[in-house]
């Protein structure tokens, strides 16, 4: 995204200031250059205004001791600087942790070794798995403590998503040895079935308890994304293709979905529904393939878009025309990750001249920009590799060389 700058000058008539100019000088050398010493040299231009590069950011550690790993959804991430994600050690242990603002807290598990955090909701409440003893998977939900949302009659389920309402969606084994997406409404957990194949997973949900994600049609020859409303409880709604098949990453409170849709060939094709219609978001000129990864309140999108010579630029399609948010030093490299209802858009990009991969913003009117050259407290040997979410309020969350991290605007 860019913005342009005009310039509006008024000129006088050439000969008239030419002659002018010729006068006056001859007027100041046979004045030994006016002033009686030599000339006043002009004044310097005044300085260009200052770029706009976004806010600085406090920085701090999030993750639980001795992380060597970790990793926070783009749903991982609430206002009030709270987090949520997964810490892993050098042992190779894995974690699942909430960040209140203040401490960071083990979620436990339920007897198992493991654990994992995908959402968090602007109460804190959490959704995600953790191990049983037999190391076995079962969806939680976290509100101060881990509840285990049991199974759709299977040994294991996945949580992954959690509303504004304290609902939860993800995925769990059936007792006929599938896999069916879930919601689960508070108090018992829904099987949203499958287009006719053996497999659908819930990726996202929203505050009227929409789902979405992806099924799988007869014989798993193909998969869709689709639509659950809890509203009316009826069969997940199959959103079709651009081609053969679909999936769908994200969902706003409008109803808007948003993710990409497949080929025969493995090309992808970002896609934004609304109103019955999966429209297509088109790509630039040369582009080979785009993918949707998440949506905002507006209808904001962002993504990345690739090309057949393997170079991927970030991408927000303002929900008109698709726009190429840039790299870093003109890269060949940047993605999407996340926006928030502001529009803040944040991500990662290779930074060229110094042969890394840093984290990442984008705004309208600034972007890209290294979030390292924001941080005023960053430690000298911590590098913000990339940015993973962001809050409504600002906060975005980070993975560094050493860990995770929180970045907090400096108000």
């Amino acid at each position: 995204m860019s913005t342009s700058r005009f310039t509006h000058s008024l000129t006088k008539p050439r000969h008239a200031a030419s002659t002018a100019a010729f006068a006056l000088a001859a007027l100041l050398a046979a004045c030994g250059g006016g002033g009686g010493g030599g000339g006043h040299p002009a004044p310097p231009p005044p300085p260009p205004p200052p770029v706009e590069l976004g806010p600085l950011y406090d920085f701090t550690p999030v993750g639980l001791p001795g992380i060597t790993y970790g990793d926070v959804d783009r749903r991982g991430i609430a206002t009030s600087a709270r987090v949520t994600g997964t810490s892993r050690d050098a042992a190779g242990n894995v974690r699942a942790f909430y960040y209140n603002g203040k401490e960071n807290i083990d979620l436990g598990t339920f007897g198992g070794r493991h654990a994992q955090a995908y959402s968090i909701n602007r109460c804190g409440q959490i959704s995600g798995w953790a191990q049983a003893q037999g190391d076995l998977a079962r969806a939680f939900y976290y509100d101060g403590a881990l509840r285990d949302l049991g199974t759709l009659g299977g040994v294991e389920s996945f949580g992954f998503a959690v509303s504004t309402c304290g609902k939860a969606a993800g995925w769990s084994a059936t007792s006929g040895g599938e896999t069916h997406a879930f919601y689960h409404d508070s108090k018992t957990m829904h099987d949203l079935g499958t287009f006719g194949g053996s497999g659908s997973y819930a990726l996202a949900i929203n505050s009227a308890g929409q789902v979405a994600g992806y099924a799988y049609g007869p014989g798993n020859a193909w998969f869709h994304a689709f639509i659950y409303d809890a509203r009316t409880g009826a069969p997940i709604q199959d959103l079709g293709s651009l081609s053969v098949n679909s999936l769908a990453q994200d969902i706003n409170d409008a109803g808007q979905v948003v993710g990409y849709s497949r080929d025969a060939a493995g090309v992808l094709r970002a896609f934004r529904y609304e109103a019955g219609t999966m429209h297509d978001l088109g790509l630039p000129a040369g582009a080979l393939g785009s993918e949707a990864r998440a949506i905002n309140g507006a209808g904001q999108t962002v993504g990345y878009v690739y090309y057949p010579d393997g170079r991927q630029v970030a991408f927000l399609h303002d929900g008109t025309a698709m726009h190429d948010l840039g790299a870093l030093g003109g890269s060949r490299f940047s993605d999407a990750v996340a926006i928030n209802s502001t529009g803040l858009v944040v991500g990662s990009s290779l930074d060229a001249a110094a042969g890394a991969q840093r984290a990442t913003a984008w705004s309208s009117s600034y972007g890209p920009v290294d979030l390292n050259t924001r941080v005023k407290n960053l430690p000298k040997d911590v590098e913000l590799v990339g940015a993973l979410a962001v809050a409504d309020d600002g906060g975005i969350a980070v993975r560094t060389n050493k860990g995770l991290g929180l970045l907090r605007p400096v108000r």
